[in-house]
């Protein structure tokens, strides 16, 4: 449900005000092929009902919608949905996508979710069981902005024989230094002995491989009984696991996050190589918007939001550009074929406005630019995985924002935010402990923070923010009911 109340006012104003911690709520759905199995249950269920204290336990037989009635009546602030790999991939993550937009009358994502699952029991566990992650040093193979981390590496296809590194305190800026061609070692080195917290990827990739070689030879990584192994221009194997706990997007990768079979890359990452998160694409990418917009977000405002955060802000911004498009059957859209040699969605409802827009007067590049964004949105809407708890607090360590844990002044729900050095104009997007319902009032934004264009029950999103260092932010919302049970 869209709505529109809210305030933001001087942080002096709840100076010495009584106010209470507001928790959020937890779901764990599990297939009945979980709970059929001991191992699998004990590792899963029982370790994440441990871990979230009255967490709602919900079992599905044949689809996940089964229990789409039970998610819709508690609304809860997270859904971990536990599976086993041989029910995990690209059909399981169309259906998580679509079935958490649907628990309400609104088109956004109702429940933050997240897909428990790993090459065997074992690994299912080191999700199930991860503690928070405070993001310190970073491996990019990406192009993120390396100055919001402490420590953080970059290679990347277009930089073969150039190293990027930052360190905060050290480096004034971030430095160019010679390395090898061949970046296996340097990738290795991150791993096993920086023991690297946050890592992303861009290249050729499958279920089966990643690529560092756009712009000549190059390493690769592949995997084999749920091992990780970097290949390096020799074809010479090298053992790459690790085992410090981290986070992994697959930023601009085509299928790494996809689970054809146990023994792919996303579970091997999740075994073997200390991931426990990780955002993955599970059919080929192109335009980007989920991957690319993620790592920016998570990245550009440090701190202020975790992983799984940035992963449902950005589709939820993704939902919004397809619903202002104005194309009623888009908003309808579902994959029902996945093609191996790429996929563009294309209803008739745009197919009409694509004509309409030429006939326009529009140029033949204009039409082209202006199509490929819409099917690029639809694209990405739903196939893009998170793999691990959503409530684990994994965010950058010493960013640009810390936040507060929600509170209830009296009837108002409060959220308070603190911008500290560094911080960037841009969208700023704050998540609400759940869903709440609330009553109209005047909104009063302040003028850093600027005016929210999407006030949702729950997140609310800020499009032009131009916060000023070690200014704190209050967001007060008047009349707050908490939604479900």
């Amino acid at each position: 449900m869209r709505l529109t109340p809210l305030l933001i006012v001087p942080a002096f104003a709840f100076a010495g005000c009584l106010a209470t911690p507001v928790q959020d709520s937890y779901a764990i759905v599990a297939s009945k092929a979980v709970m059929d199995d001991p191992a699998w249950k004990a590792a899963t269920v029982d370790v994440l009902t441990a871990k979230h204290p009255g967490a709602q336990v919900l079992v599905w037989e044949a689809n996940p919608n089964e229990v789409k009635a039970e998610l819709a009546k508690t609304q809860p602030s997270f859904t971990a949905f536990a599976v086993k790999p041989t029910q995990a991939g690209v059909s399981m993550t169309i259906a998580l996508s679509n079935l958490c937009r649907a628990l309400d009358d609104d088109p956004y994502v109702d429940t933050f979710w997240g897909v428990i699952t790993g090459y065997d029991a074992e690994s299912a566990k080191a999700l199930s069981e991860a503690g928070p992650i405070s993001i310190e040093r970073a491996l990019d193979c990406a192009g993120c902005d390396l100055t919001a981390f402490d420590k953080a590496w970059r290679y990347t296809e277009d930089h073969r024989g150039t190293m990027n590194f930052w360190e905060r305190g050290v480096t004034d800026k971030v430095q160019d230094i010679p390395c090898d061609t061949d970046n296996t070692q340097g990738v290795l080195e991150r791993l096993q002995k920086d023991n690297i917290q946050f890592m992303t990827t861009s290249g050729h990739a499958t279920q089966r491989d990643w690529q560092m070689g756009y712009s000549g030879p190059n390493m690769a990584m592949v995997h084999k009984d749920g091992r990780l192994i970097s290949i390096d221009t020799k074809k010479q194997p090298h053992p790459a696991g690790s085992t410090e706990p981290k986070v992994y997007f697959g930023t601009g990768n085509c299928l790494i996050g996809d689970v054809d079979k146990p023994d792919c890359m996303v579970l091997s990452w999740l075994k073997d190589g200390g991931a426990r998160q990780f955002m993955g694409y599970t059919i080929t990418t192109w335009f980007g918007a989920q991957g690319w917009g993620t790592q920016g977000l998570f990245v550009d405002t440090a701190g202020l939001t975790t992983a799984n955060e940035a992963f449902h802000f950005t589709n939820t911004g993704i939902v919004e550009k397809i619903r202002s498009y104005g194309i009623p059957d888009m908003m309808d859209f579902r994959f029902t074929e996945i093609k191996s040699n790429g996929n563009f969605p294309v209803t008739p409802g745009l197919q009409r406005w694509a004509v309409d827009f030429a006939k326009s007067g529009k140029s033949a590049p204009e039409v082209q630019k202006a199509l490929q964004e819409r099917v690029g949105h639809l694209h990405d809407r739903d196939v893009v995985c998170f793999y691990g708890d959503p409530a684990l607090d994994a965010r950058i360590a010493n960013g640009r924002w810390t936040v507060e844990q929600p509170k209830m002044d009296g009837e108002a729900l409060v959220l308070t935010l603190h911008a500290k050095e560094g911080v960037r104009d841009g969208t700023v997007w704050v998540r609400l402990p759940g869903s709440w319902a609330y009553a109209p009032a005047v909104l009063k934004a302040s003028e850093s923070l600027g005016q929210p264009d999407l006030t949702l029950d729950n997140m609310i999103r800020f499009p032009n923010a131009k916060p000023v260092a070690g200014e704190t932010y209050v967001v007060r919302i008047p009349g707050a009911v908490r939604k479900g049970k």
